[in-house]
């Protein structure tokens, strides 16, 4: 994954083009990090990395910013 820390963006490995995040599920091994997938749609792929649970909520809150990613 590339990343553009100034503004927060990942792009594909593949096409360079912005990725868009889909979602982020708790690693099954390390309950730290979250298995966060993006989806790039001029590949037509996903991509799945393992990001700390703070930057994973971070691409959420930046992704939806109407969605509440607390949690209850």
């Amino acid at each position: 994954m590339i990343f553009d820390a100034a503004e927060e963006k990942a792009f594909c490995p593949k096409c360079r083009q912005p990725l868009f995040y889909v979602t982020a599920l708790p690693h099954p091994k390390a309950p730290q990090m979250r298995k966060t997938t993006f989806v790039c749609y001029p590949c037509n792929r996903t991509w799945t990395y393992s990001l700390a649970a703070e930057v994973a909520e971070r691409y959420a809150a930046g992704s939806h910013p109407d969605v509440d990613t607390a949690g209850p």
